[in-house]
């Protein structure tokens, strides 16, 4: 995380932010200083398609986990501006600050914290909309300078992953689900090893178990009215 403190950014009502969390497992907040004026969210599941010999319908494998994926673009402006002096005096000009104090922040994101060992996670907020995932794209257009080469003002793509998914090193992560005896299922016209273990077992990885309970060796061709035995699986 930048070094600048967050806390040093002005806090703006009604603002959207980002909580980023710390090492320390808590929360800081970034305020974002304009709200997006556009922002786009997209949604989708996960499949495979594999192809059948003398076959034009392909196998259509529902993998399963659905992710988001949030686009928004934001705009930070530190330009100088003037302030009128005492006794309406001319108006003094007020030095303006390094636009980076907000860039750096959101640059970091996709960083690596030490103690975490990955980017940390952010939760972006604003009316409504409450996503949390991680930040794997950043791209900063800066748009103004002063004199000396400052930066003060910038654009900034940022790019959310926000996937519904159980993390690697959950020790809450549950082992796939098992019958806890043999099992016999039919084999009909819509089904395939595949879709059998993932209604099983909770995942369709597990579609050699069955093949080699039933001596299968070509898992595309299993007869329709096939009886299968579906074992327990003992992990």
């Amino acid at each position: 995380m930048s070094k600048i403190a967050i806390d040093n950014i002005r806090d703006q009502t009604n603002n959207a932010v980002l909580d980023i969390e710390t090492e320390t497992g808590k929360k800081t907040t970034f305020v974002c200083q304009f709200n997006p004026d556009e922002l786009s969210i997209s949604t989708q599941g996960h499949f495979s398609t594999q192809e059948r010999t003398g076959n034009d319908k392909p196998i259509i494998q529902y993998l399963g986990g659905t992710s988001s994926t949030v686009n928004l673009n934001l705009f930070f402006d530190t330009s100088a501006s003037y302030e009128v002096g005492e006794n309406m005096d001319k108006p003094v000009r007020k030095e303006a600050d390094d636009v980076t104090k907000y860039t750096n922040v959101l640059m970091d994101l996709v960083s690596i914290e030490g103690k975490l060992h990955r980017p940390p996670k952010v939760t972006f907020k604003w009316g409504s909309l409450s996503l949390t995932g991680y930040v794997n794209d950043v791209k900063v257009n800066y748009t103004m300078f002063e004199m000396g080469g400052k930066p003060v003002r910038a654009q900034v793509g940022l790019t959310l992953m926000a996937p519904n998914v159980i993390e690697l090193d959950s020790k809450e992560a549950s082992p796939p689900e098992s019958p806890d005896r043999t099992k016999c299922i039919v084999m009909t016209e819509d089904s395939s090893l595949w879709s059998i273990a993932n209604q099983e077992y909770g995942d369709s990885a597990y579609w050699r178990e069955i093949a080699k309970a039933n001596g299968i060796m070509n898992p595309l061709n299993v007869p329709v009215g096939t009886y299968l035995k579906v074992p327990a699986l003992h992990l």
